[in-house]
């Protein structure tokens, strides 16, 4: 019975998370949740069954019956967070909450497969993380964003980043970790949302908006580019380039957004080409990724070595995978963090990989379409620029492993190893809820 189990578990996987990320897409067609309620509890049970049938294979490999009680642990923190979202936040979106804890799943099962010690401390930072985040929407719906605050979230983001430049530790030829009491972090993570406050805030202070177009006035434009600028400049001298570069896009669309002008999307992609010819003139790691982008055999033991070994092991998992513990994702450097999409292609298949995306893609069409309907100028802005962070850094880290665009060194939000990726994107997740929620009240008080 085991035996067969074991065979046939990389395609009960795929089966799982297939009929898991149609569901994603189904609920769309439903405007209101409790017509969508079906679907989610669907949801709920395939999520279990995607993480028991990997921590039970990972456990009968291993020779680790102790996996098991690692997964039961697991399953009732999954349980706990949509109980609690479900009475204290009746109003949320349970598509968030299903997808937040289903990329989580993924994550524990591909970190344990890959290294015990990093999963226990993936799971801790998850613990943590959720009882943390868990006020936010709380805090949002019932004291709300104080838009007056937005210039000192700039500054705020400033000081942060100037403290990481000078005093953080080099990480992978950049300055992006800060060590405070022992524990070390990424300071650009949680930068990015202040970012987005500061945007939107700024660019919608009423007291410097035009009363004919309703847009900002020019002292009040060129004090947000000159601290956007700032912010940029100064991940750009870290060598963070990569989240420079998130950075500038968030700031880009934003503006658009606000402005409703194609100019600033014309001025965006000039600033781009060149802001790139310079990164590829000053900084030589920047030539080397290129390199390496462009024929990364060329160079195998070297500077394409960590791409090559991406291909190779999205290559061998074609379709189905090579199965959990039966493929060899260690030979990849920064597995966990980098390329855990190679990893999981490898021995969980490109269809589940594929899948994976489609329910990433699911959370940013979600956070695109409370952005839409929510009203309120500041609120709208800020739910349109975390949906961009989020599905900007998504496009990043998939299009660097599948060598679609050049590496920046980003991570997967919520699957990748990383205590500060984890709290920042829970963060980005608790927000969209308590905007979605207050969205949701407003529109049945007034009708």
């Amino acid at each position: 019975m085991s035996t067969a189990i074991l065979g046939l578990s990389r395609y009960l996987l795929i089966i799982f998370i297939l009929f898991y990320t149609l569901h994603c897409f189904i609920v769309f067609a439903y405007p209101d949740e409790d017509d969508r309620r079906v679907y989610y509890v669907t949801q709920n049970i395939l999520m279990v069954f995607i993480h028991v049938l990997g921590f039970y294979v990972l456990s009968v490999r291993s020779g680790r019956p102790d996996l098991l009680f690692i997964c039961a642990l697991q399953e009732i923190m999954f349980l706990a967070v949509i109980i609690l979202y479900k009475i204290l936040y009746p109003e949320a979106s349970r598509l968030v909450v299903n997808n937040m804890c289903m990329l989580l799943a993924i994550s524990f099962i591909m970190l344990t497969r890959l290294s015990y010690v990093r999963s226990i401390r993936q799971f801790v930072s998850a613990v943590f993380a959720l009882l943390l985040t868990l006020v936010i929407p709380y805090i949002i719906v019932k004291i709300r964003l104080y838009q007056r605050f937005s210039l000192w979230y700039g500054v705020a983001g400033i000081v942060i980043l100037l403290a990481v430049m000078t005093l953080g530790t080099v990480t992978n030829g950049s300055r992006i970790t800060l060590t405070v009491a022992g524990i070390t972090f990424q300071p650009s993570e949680l930068v990015k949302i202040l970012f987005v406050f500061f945007v939107a805030g700024m660019l919608t202070d009423k007291a410097h908006l035009n009363e004919e177009t309703g847009r900002p006035d020019k002292v009040q434009l060129l004090s947000i580019l000159i601290i956007a600028g700032l912010h940029i400049l100064i991940l750009a001298l870290s060598k963070d380039l990569g989240s420079a570069l998130i950075f500038f896009v968030v700031f880009v669309f934003m503006l658009y957004a606000a402005l409703k002008t194609p100019l600033v999307l014309a001025a965006g992609g000039v600033s781009f080409i060149l802001a790139s010819a310079a990164g590829y003139t000053m900084f030589s790691h920047v030539r080397t990724r290129v390199r390496a982008w462009l024929d990364p055999m060329g160079d195998i033991e070297g500077s394409g070595y960590q791409i090559s070994q991406s291909l190779f092991a999205i290559g061998t998992g074609s379709w189905f995978g090579m199965g959990l513990l039966m493929g060899s994702p260690d030979k990849i450097p920064v597995v966990a963090a980098d390329f855990i999409f190679a990893a999981i292609s490898e021995e969980m298949g490109c269809l589940f990989s594929l899948c994976l995306i489609l329910i990433c893609v699911s959370n940013f069409l979600m956070f695109m379409n409370i952005s839409m309907t929510i009203r309120h100028p500041y609120y709208r802005l800020i739910s349109l620029g975390l949906a961009v962070n989020y599905g900007f850094q998504m496009f990043l880290t998939i299009g660097g492993v599948t060598k679609f665009i050049p590496l920046t060194g980003v991570t997967l939000p919520l699957v990748s190893y990383g205590g500060t990726s984890i709290l920042s994107t829970l963060v980005v997740f608790s927000i969209i809820q308590g905007l979605y929620i207050m969205h949701h009240r407003e529109f049945h008080a007034a009708h």
